[in-house]
């Protein structure tokens, strides 16, 4: 597994693993819903001990998984479950293996960060993983894993569809499409916000988001938006 400043005695594992388990996803998706259960047991089609006992597993604080989607030219983002006791949370996080620092893009917590991505941007990725192995147009679980991070009051006609259909190819079993309306509608711990295209790249309007305006160096900017797909628009 990839070292992660920062992480260094911290107890992390390969977390690749839980990605062919359903049941990961419904707990994964606890971060879009802020922990409320029913709409994910529906859409998934489990019951709800059954996702509390899952969610415990991967909440185990005696080891931290560790979930990574490949970028461009090296880069990764990895997700980390921070299984600190009391002050859990998920990390999203951009780096490089020659960086001595990652780059974070949101933090979901208690006192969360973000969003940390747009739809545009979610849909870059998730194409980009798939073109990187045998996967369909958009890789099915890299669109899950980063969604709790995505915020957009701009999504298209067809956003509900596209979600259902993640939704599915990763085991939901339920009500899907109603899941999907449910996920958007929410968009997690920010609820839907407005992006900017700015020459240096794209900022979330977002008080709480590290891409939010002069939170970032224009340069990592630039980067962050060049890595995610969105470059800058004059």
């Amino acid at each position: 597994m990839h070292k992660i400043p920062g992480y260094e005695d911290d107890p992390l594992v390969d977390g690749a693993y839980l990605v062919d388990e359903p049941l990961f996803w419904a707990s994964h998706l606890l971060q879009c819903t802020n922990g409320v259960e029913e709409p994910l047991c529906a859409g998934f089609g489990v019951s709800k001990a059954d996702l509390l006992q899952f969610f415990e597993r991967v909440s185990d604080e005696r080891q931290w998984p560790v979930l990574s989607v490949p970028l461009s030219a090296g880069h990764l983002l990895h997700v980390v479950y921070r299984n600190l006791p009391g002050e859990g949370g998920y990390d999203y996080l951009l780096h490089h293996p020659e960086w001595k620092a990652t780059v974070p893009l949101a933090r979901v917590e208690g006192c969360f960060r973000g969003p940390g991505l747009c739809w545009p941007e979610l849909l870059t990725v998730a194409h980009t993983a798939a073109e990187a192995g045998s996967a369909p147009r958009l890789d099915p679980h890299t669109f899950l894993l980063l969604l709790p991070i995505m915020s957009d009051a701009d999504l298209p006609l067809d956003a509900d569809d596209v979600l259902a259909a993640m939704l599915n190819a990763c085991g939901a079993a339920g009500e899907t499409e109603a899941l999907a309306r449910i996920l958007l509608e929410e968009q997690g711990s920010w609820g839907p916000q407005h992006w900017t295209l700015t020459p240096a790249g794209r900022i979330s309007e977002a008080r709480h988001a590290f891409r939010r305006p002069g939170a970032m160096s224009p340069d990592t900017l630039a980067q962050v938006s060049l890595l995610l797909g969105s470059g800058g628009n004059a």
